[in-house]
Parts: C-alpha cells; sequence; structure tokens
C-alpha cells in the first residue's frame, strides 16, 4: 500500500473510538505526564520459556524495574482464565507490590475470524472468559488478534461480528478491546481502521504496536492512521544503537505522533531482542528512552488551550473560532506583498527569542496561510520576522514562496506537504541566527537568517477562500 494511502486515511480517521476506561481515564484527569509507562510482558518471554521466572513473578519484576502497570500475556498462564485461585494470587502478588494490570493479550483462544462459524463462536466464548479475567484483575483492556481464512473482505466481515460481541460483552464490566497490529490484514492501517469503524462501539479500538508492519509501509503513517482508535500502545524495541536508540523506529518521532494523536494512558515496553540474556537490558533501555522522550515532551508547553483564544491577540481582524478543539482561521483581509502594510492575523501574546514551536495544521484547498515568528505588530509580520508559509500544493517543486519555505528568503530542499484537507506535523527551531523546519518527520530546511532575533509567533489569517486550521501548538523556549 502506498504512504498517501495511510496519510489519507490519517487525515479521515475521526476518534469515532471513546477514551478508554479506567487506567486511560484515569490518565487523562491527570495532565502532569505526557504518558505513563508500562511493561508488556513479552519483553520476557525468553526468561519466561527457560523457567527463569512464572507469570506470577511478573509483578515483582516490573517493580524492580520501576514500573507500576504489567501487560500479561495469556500464553503464560494459558487454561488460567477461570482458574479462581490463581487469579486471585495473582493479584494478591500485584495489589502487593503496588503494580497495576493493564491488559490481557489474547493469543491462544483460536481464530476470532475463523471462517467455519462453530468453531467461531466457540473462540469467541473462550476469549469470554478473559475479559471476565480481566475485570476481576482490575485490567482495562484486552488485545486479541483479528486472524482467520479468506479475503481481507470475508475477514474483515467476520471479525466485525465477533469484534461487536466482544465489545459488548466486555463493556457490561467496562473493558476495552483492541485488535494489534500483529501481522496479516491487521497489520493493514486502512484495513484496521475501517474494521474498527464498522463495528462502532466505544469501548473497541486498536494497540498501534510500533513494529508489526511489513518493510513496504511506512510505520510512522501508518500509527497515525491508527493512533485515533488507541487503546493501548506498544512500544517495540527490536535492536540498539550504541546512544541507547532504538535502531528501527525514530522514537522520538513516534512518541510525538501519540501524544498529537491526544493519547495520555500507558505505553507498554515491547522490546523483543532475541535472547534471554539481553532481555533485561532491552527493558531498561526501552524504559530510559520513554522517560527521556516524556521528559522532552514536558517541557514544550501549550500556546494554544483547545478552548478560547487566551494568550493570544487578534490583527487586523479576520474571524477565528475554536471548534472541538481546533483553533479555525476564516475570512482573512488586506494581505499583500507590501512590507509595510499588515493583513490579519493572530499573535501570542509574548514575544520570543529562542524556541522550538511545534504545531499540525490542515488548509482548504488552493489555500494560502502562513507560521509567522520574531516578527513585530507594526508593518507586515512576514517582513519584520519571517514567514513559514503555508501553501495548498502539494508536489510543487521547491520555492521560496512555496509550501514551508520562509516566505520570499528560502527555499526548502524538498517539499513534503500533504494534500489539503490532511493535517501536516511541523516543527520550527530557531537559535541565534540558526533556523530549522521539520515537516511530517523530515527536516526541509537549515539556514541562518538575522532579520530579527526576536518577536512574536503568529498564525496567518490570509483571505475569504482560505479556511487554515491549527491544533497541538507546543513551545518550549531554549
Amino acid at each position: 500500500m502506498k504512504r498517501r494511502t495511510f496519510v489519507k486515511l490519517s487525515a479521515v480517521a475521526v476518534g469515532s473510538a471513546a477514551l478508554p476506561f479506567d487506567l486511560m481515564s484515569a490518565a487523562a484527569k491527570s495532565r502532569t505526564e505526557p504518558f505513563k509507562i508500562s511493561l508488556a510482558e513479552w519483553s520476557l518471554n525468553k526468561t519466561l520459556g527457560a523457567g527463569k521466572m512464572t507469570n506470577l513473578d511478573f509483578p515483582r519484576v516490573a517493580k524492580d524495574l520501576g514500573i507500576d502497570c504489567i501487560e500479561f500475556v495469556d500464553q503464560f498462564f494459558s487454561g488460567k482464565a477461570r482458574d479462581k485461585s490463581y487469579l486471585a494470587e495473582l493479584k494478591k502478588r500485584a495489589d502487593g507490590e503496588g503494580v497495576k494490570m493493564g491488559l490481557i493479550m489474547i493469543d491462544t483462544t483460536g481464530d476470532l475470524g475463523a471462517a467455519d462459524k462453530s468453531a467461531r463462536d466457540g473462540n469467541v466464548e473462550k476469549t469470554f472468559a478473559w475479559i471476565d479475567a480481566a475485570a476481576y484483575l482490575g485490567c482495562a483492556t484486552l488485545r486479541i488478534n483479528a486472524r482467520g481464512a479468506g479475503s481481507p473482505e470475508e475477514l474483515r466481515a467476520r471479525m466485525v461480528e465477533t469484534g461487536t460481541r466482544l465489545a459488548d460483552y466486555a463493556a457490561k464490566s467496562k473493558i476495552n478491546v483492541a485488535i494489534e497490529n500483529h501481522g496479516g490484514n491487521s497489520s493493514d492501517p486502512q484495513w484496521l481502521a475501517t474494521t474498527i469503524k464498522e463495528i462502532n462501539r466505544p469501548n473497541f479500538g486498536a494497540l498501534p504496536d510500533f513494529g508489526n508492519f511489513p518493510a513496504e509501509v511506512n510505520r510512522y503513517d501508518a500509527v497515525e492512521a491508527l493512533m485515533p482508535f488507541a487503546k493501548a500502545v506498544s512500544a517495540k524495541a527490536m535492536k540498539f544503537t550504541d546512544n541507547g536508540q532504538v535502531a528501527e523506529t525514530d522514537f522520538y518521532r513516534i512518541m510525538r505522533i501519540v501524544r498529537d494523536g491526544g493519547y495520555t494512558g500507558y505505553v507498554g515496553i515491547e522490546s523483543s531482542v532475541g535472547s534471554q540474556e539481553a532481555e533485561m537490558d532491552g527493558i531498561k533501555k526501552t524504559r530510559d528512552l520513554l522517560k527521556e522522550i516524556r521528559e522532552e515532551q514536558k517541557r514544550r508547553k501549550p500556546l494554544f488551550n483547545g478552548e478560547n483564544l487566551d494568550g493570544w491577540t487578534k490583527i487586523e481582524g479576520g474571524e477565528w473560532t475554536v471548534e472541538d478543539g481546533v483553533l479555525i482561521g476564516r475570512n482573512g483581509r488586506n494581505w499583500s506583498t507590501n512590507p509595510e502594510k499588515t493583513g490579519s492575523w493572530l499573535s501570542t501574546e509574548k514575544q520570543y527569542k529562542d524556541f522550538r514551536l511545534e504545531l499540525q495544521y490542515t488548509i482548504s484547498e488552493r489555500g494560502n496561510s502562513g507560521i509567522l515568528f520574531r516578527s513585530s505588530h507594526e508593518k507586515n509580520p512576514s517582513f519584520t520576522g519571517y514567514e513559514m508559509q503555508i501553501h495548498d500544493s502539494p508536489g510543487r517543486p521547491p520555492s521560496k514562496t512555496g509550501p514551508t519555505s520562509i516566505y520570499d528568503v528560502v527555499a526548502p530542499t524538498k517539499n513534503l506537504i500533504r494534500p489539503s484537507g490532511q493535517w501536516n506535523t511541523i516543527t520550527i527551531v530557531a537559535k541565534g541566527p540558526r533556523i530549522q523546519f521539520w515537516v511530517n518527520g523530515e527536516q526541509v530546511l537549515d539556514t541562518e537568517q538575522t532579520r530579527s532575533m526576536e518577536g512574536y509567533i503568529g498564525l496567518q489569517n490570509h483571505d475569504d477562500r482560505a479556511v487554515v486550521k491549527f491544533k497541538n501548538i507546543r513551545l518550549e523556549e531554549i
């Protein structure tokens, strides 16, 4: 599947899946941390398989690692879903360690998309038992697989049937059900998102895993497409570089996608490093990297509160509204290329010198707008400071007046803007004379400019034809 397919899906997918029960809802109430960290049991699969620990030891191991939430895999206590004495002992140990039990990953109950209805019904009944176990243990989510024979359309139809049954059963216990991208059709985010939307239950969604995509799939676009439906997230790490980064995935980039998707729940460490001896080290490296990213994200403070224009000043008119947490500019006026005259724009109340600005935007077809920085309130802010040009012209060759240029000053190295109606992720870093732009995860501009070293940050409302939308506007002064 082509990259643009995933990008388009990400743009049109809406948060039709309501917030998960219990753990994510609790996290959403407390904004002190952008996300919380849990430990997936699969990270210890070699150690468990060698008999060096058991499932009952898992809460203690997690606590020793400084992790307060665990994610079980049913393989490691197969057959125990209805064993009340076993579950009571497991709960006792977790409670004793002060460790929450977040979810159970189900692999042993058979194909939920099996072609034979009697087999499918039996597999659903087995999964019901694990939903009951999850409720007893206090878990928030049950992860299932979308597997079975037949065409993608045939499998979807069967998964819609079984997924609806599981969601309705789980809702009685306030449990979420989530399909992971776990091979086959489930690793096609378009297929998975469409399946979830057809199930159409608030407690049914996805568990985006950073891995588990075929080589031809852009994992960043794919995770972005699944985030509107996320009930949990798996931070898959396979190999590490010498400086502690994950070799196959840019965790900083992908965790920004998680954050911008509005997810504030637990992110599960799922290191899969290939040997028993390396498992503990892989967990620690993933944990430490996630902590580092979390601290970085905390430094990026919201400039827009998602509710009103507090902290912003309208200049020269134009219409600005806030709808569903999105800042929308319409009916702009008076813009020209005259350096002495301004048009309508929205300015921060505070001036900034050195900073990192992060935001997302989308614009109407053939629309024109811009992101202003180091600008003044007098005269034309595109010339007193700088304007990162916004224009709906994907595929247009880079130019000094094209998308993501510094308007009339420097062209970007490439044009990575997505088509009209799709969200673009932007980073602007200004430190001294150096100015850098990133678009949808890739750097497109690195230049030194001295025209202005301090000023306001602004959003341009260009004309009465363009409708521009902004969200997730955050800034770190550096």
